[in-house]
């Protein structure tokens, strides 16, 4: 029974660290994951901006694939992934609102070419939470009220995920080392500062008989030291000198 106590003392201690290393993942995870929706929205921002430049020279064509080419040479794609710090893209297309209206697409927007967080398109649920994030941004024409088309982006949130992990494994890591040790510490000092109690086990008969022993030792310190005062009183008195014999 004892054993088994500290046999789950010991597992309680394992969970509760590896839940606050857990949940130091989870906010650097989260942290990461803002930055690349953020991310994603200011690149979705720059195609947006080339697509109404594009589009107000080439009103007739709508194709989306001249227009990655035309910003290939004007710009270039992954140019621009890299400068916005994002993994490479999932999706990266455009839609036009004549080809959503008519549904020849879905483009995961509502009726205004906004976004629907509540589209199944936007969402990808893998590994216990959504790990795909679409940003869209709709772009327009000079003198046009109503959208054009709309860019839509797919990044995926299992590279930042990997990436975490890679970055931070090793600091995890030496902070569970370190929490162990801290826990290991705090138990000595624990330990220093309980008062001995007699009143169990050997403590009790270890104590019991040692203090048989020293008694008994000073009982025999003492005989002996009586012993020899009563030896020394009674020694024959022949050395000493008679001042009035003499005289």
């Amino acid at each position: 029974m004892y054993f088994l106590k500290r046999f789950l003392l010991i597992v309680l201690l394992q969970v509760v660290i590896f839940s606050f290393i857990f949940t130091l993942f989870i906010f650097n995870f989260n942290q990461r994951r803002e930055v690349n929706k953020t991310q994603s929205k200011a690149l979705a921002t720059v195609i947006a901006e080339q697509a109404t430049k594009y589009f107000e020279i080439s009103k007739n064509n709508f194709s989306s694939k001249e227009f990655f080419s035309y910003l290939d040479k004007q710009i270039g794609v992954d140019k621009l992934t890299n400068a916005f710090n994002l993994n490479p893209p999932e999706l990266l297309t455009i839609y036009f609102r004549s080809d959503i209206e008519k549904g020849y697409v879905n483009a995961g927007t509502d009726d205004n070419l906004k976004k629907d967080d509540n589209s199944s398109l936007n969402k990808s649920t893998k590994y216990f939470f959504n790990n795909k994030y679409v940003a869209i941004k709709p772009f327009f024409l000079k003198n046009s009220d109503s959208p054009f088309g709309v860019v839509r982006i797919e990044t995926s949130n299992i590279p930042i995920l990997v990436d975490v992990l890679s970055s931070n494994g090793i600091f995890y890591l030496f902070l569970f080392l370190i929490l162990n040790n801290q826990a290991f510490l705090f138990y000595l000092w624990i330990r220093k500062k309980k008062d001995v109690v007699l009143d169990k086990g050997y403590l009790k008969e270890s104590s019991l008989g040692s203090i048989k022993i020293m008694h008994k030792l000073l009982g025999d310190v003492i005989e002996d030291h009586n012993s020899q005062d009563s030896s020394e009183s009674k020694a024959p008195k022949n050395n000493i000198l008679n001042i009035d014999k003499k005289k």
